[in-house]
């Protein structure tokens, strides 16, 4: 570190202050009384004058030597910002923002520097604002370089080449939900994100859902349509509060032109973006910044936070935690009340924002009033947390109500709701009051101090959960609750669970916090003892009633909703109506159920109040590990209990029986035995065909694919199920130790 010599001039100090352009114009007597303030700093070569991150109490002038400007990133690698030669001034961005230091400077060379102290340089611009003007401008000048200069497409450009880029750019700042250009305007400039969050949604020809892709710092945006002259292929807004620069289509071209090694890190960008375009359909952007608002001023949301940091921080990387009064320590008393309009508001968002690229995560705890602070961490996060204590619905808090009417900002963000339940709560009630009332695109249940639910909540929010998706296949399916006891004897979190037909039953149970042992004894009481299968009828629409079905799937799920599960569930039916899939997330457990489980033939479809049938989810997708894809982000896990090979008969080849001679053959006792499948085996083996004709797909769309060997067990084969537990969980439990051991964290 630095080591500052005894107080005395430096001979060559007045020399030295009025070779800088910044004091250029002044007399000598005011030169040599600023160098009386000055006291002169040694440094070897390799020795760090101050790091990022610490205080700023100085501004210093290189009098001998080269110092090097460095950004030191949280995962220990460093870029090259910059080098300040004799002449050369440092660490008046800091200083004069009041901010701890933005970047590490090193001595090249063995160096000498002066110091001013920031009390004397206070001094000094109080009697000479037009200095204080200058130096404005070079700190703003300086940190734009460096905001250049950490963007890949401007990495390695000379600082002459970085000046150029300032001089024909322009700065922009966006608010949260500000779209910056639409899908097919033309293009005549790129971006670059100097700091904030934006999102590029691209809809594609024929509707569907859109692939949304996260835009972060040091991004560029609108290239490809500069290099293709083509229409911006997407529409790109702000998450939430952002700045830019902007490059004109002419200055870019000239860019490219003089200096090709940008054009090399644009070719980077490029690929790196189709390598990632297959796994970027999302609808949801990485967070980086969480808000936790409180729904009315009862509810423990300062508890709540800290729970949600400890959980945060086993998610991998950093966290920092900040309310008011921790900005107050960083940045001096009532900083964190200081009105958005003030001009000190700018300081305390790139503070913010530099807080981003030293920790993984912010978490930003608001005040339980519409404060400045409030305001500034609602327009700082990526994903705003409305947390709430469980119960009935009241009306929305007043920090609620601003969120909607706009006035507190956010309006770019992901807000999701959080309902706070005590310890022994037995199962969430009366949720789709708070989902119909509270505008949020997803919720959570948490037990206030469980912090098994903080966990998952922290890795569903970024993007660490492990997901479970379970297969059709009639009692094959006892094996998911085999393959579930492998999960947790694994020490494997399972953060959310769906799945069709036999899965989706399976499924539900566990969402609903069953354990094993009860999953086995429900199956048993519900299958073995109720029989459904055996609900005989008149074959007009199905071969059973559906009555004893319907009385289990109400015996297992009761009232439930699957809104008011403890794990986020879903569940597929197809649509026979429409020919279209359905993903069920709210609404009755045992109805829905009741549809996924609905073989056409077999079971009698279920009836929607518009006419419309649904039946067994499994016609068109047996085993949904697209939907989760679709639902979470994280790693994913297929379980397949259906057979490859099923359904085989003995007799000669193109024999042909009608059902009379089959029923008078098992009378006959003298007829030779054939075996046959009955209708139950055949409608039901249909319905997975289209799934195991997809199987290479599945695969691709799970992390982990587990197909459990099923041959030899018939799908009615329920009193089985102690036998087919324990086969899901034999032929599961290596395979996810192993997952578990290579996966990356």
């Amino acid at each position: 570190m630095q080591r500052p010599e005894p107080p005395c001039p430096h001979p060559d100090t007045s020399a030295l202050l009025a070779s800088v352009e910044l004091f250029h114009g002044l007399d000598q007597p005011t030169l040599r009384k600023l160098g009386d303030e000055m006291e002169p700093v040694r440094l070897s070569a390799g020795e760090v004058l101050f790091r990022r991150g610490d205080p700023a109490d100085s501004l210093y002038l290189v009098a001998d030597g080269c110092l090097q400007v460095v950004f030191e990133r949280a995962d220990d690698t460093e870029q090259v910002l910059g080098q300040i030669a004799v002449g050369g001034c440092l660490g008046e961005i800091a200083l004069l923002a009041n901010q701890p230091r933005s970047a590490t400077v090193r001595a090249i060379q063995p160096s000498e520097l002066m110091r001013l102290t920031k009390a004397g340089l206070d001094r000094f611009l109080a009697q000479h604002p037009d200095i204080k003007q200058q130096l404005e401008r070079l700190a703003s000048s300086r940190q734009s370089g460096q905001s250049l200069a950490l963007m890949d497409l401007f990495r390695g450009l000379d600082q002459s080449a970085l000046d150029q880029v300032i001089q024909e750019s322009a700065w922009l700042r966006l608010s949260g939900g500000d779209t910056l250009f639409r899908q097919g305007d033309p293009a005549d400039c790129l971006y670059t994100v100097v700091s904030g969050r934006l999102e590029a949604i691209i809809q594609e020809e024929g509707g569907g859902d859109p692939m949304v892709r996260p835009i972060g710092r040091g991004t560029c945006v609108g290239e490809m349509a500069l290099l293709t002259e083509a229409p911006r292929s997407a529409t790109v807004r702000a998450v939430r509060d952002s700045e830019l620069i902007r490059l004109p289509k002419a200055a870019f071209d000239r860019l490219l032109q003089a200096h090709p090694q940008a054009a090399v890190e644009l070719s980077r960008t490029l690929a790196r973006r189709l390598q990632q375009s297959d796994a970027s359909r999302t609808k949801t952007t990485p967070i980086a910044t969480i808000a936790v608002v409180p729904g009315h001023q009862a509810v423990p949301h300062a508890r709540f936070a800290e729970r949600l940091v400890s959980a945060l921080g086993t998610c991998g990387g950093s966290v920092l935690h900040l309310d008011g009064s921790r900005l107050d320590r960083h940045l001096g008393k009532g900083t964190a009340q200081v009105p958005l309009n003030s001009l000190s508001n700018n300081r305390i968002v790139d503070w913010l924002n530099d807080q981003e690229t030293q920790y993984r995560y912010l978490l930003l705890e608001c005040d339980s009033t519409p404060s400045p602070w409030t305001k500034r961490c609602l327009r700082q996060a990526d994903l705003i947390l409305l947390v709430h204590t469980a119960g009935a619905y009241s009306s929305p808090g007043v920090i609620e109500m601003l969120m909607r009417s706009g006035e507190a900002g956010g309006a770019g963000a992901r807000k999701e709701l959080v309902l706070l339940h005590p310890d022994d709560a037995k199962a969430p009630e009366g949720t789709g009051q708070w989902l119909k009332a509270c505008q949020v695109s997803a919720h959570h249940h948490v037990r206030a101090d469980r912090q098994a639910d903080y966990e998952r909540l922290a890795r569903i929010l970024t993007g660490h959960s492990v997901s479970l998706v379970l297969s059709g296949g009639g009692a094959r399916g006892f094996a998911h609750i085999g393959v579930i006891r492998a999960i947790k004897d694994c020490g494997l979190p399972i953060d959310l669970i769906g799945g069709t037909s036999m899965g989706a039953i399976i499924a539900g149970q566990y969402a609903m916090g069953r354990s094993v042992e009860e999953i086995v004894e429900l199956n048993r009481k519900g299958f073995v003892g109720l029989a459904p299968h055996r609900d005989k009828t008149l074959p007009i629409m199905a071969m059973i009633t559906g009555r004893k079905l319907t009385k289990m799937l109400k015996m297992m799920f009761g009232s439930r909703q699957i809104e008011d599960l403890w794990i986020k569930y879903f569940c597929v039916s197809a649509n026979l109506t429409r020919a279209a899939m359905m993903v069920h997330q709210a609404g009755p457990l045992w109805l829905w159920t009741r549809a996924s489980v609905a073989v056409p033939g077999a079971i009698p479809p279920v009836v929607l109040p518009n006419g419309d049938l649904l039946i067994d989810g499994g016609i068109l997708n047996n085993l949904p590990a697209d939907v989760m894809g679709e639902l979470a982000q994280g790693a994913v896990i297929a379980v397949d209990v259906c057979a490859r090979t099923d359904l085989t008969t003995n007799v000669g080849a193109h024999t042909f029986f009608s059902g009379w001679q089959l029923f008078w053959r098992r009378l006959n006792p003298l007829a030779k035995r054939v075996s046959v499948p009955n209708i139950f085996n055949i409608l039901t083996r249909a319905t997975m065909l289209n799934t195991l004709s997809k199987i290479e797909t599945i695969k691709r769309q799970a992390d982990l694919y587990l197909h459990v060997p099923t041959e030899g067990i018939s799908i009615f084969d329920w009193k089985s199920i102690d036998r087919i537990v324990d086969i899901g969980y034999h032929s599961a439990r290596e395979t996810l130790e192993n997952w578990k051991r290579n996966r990356p964290t």
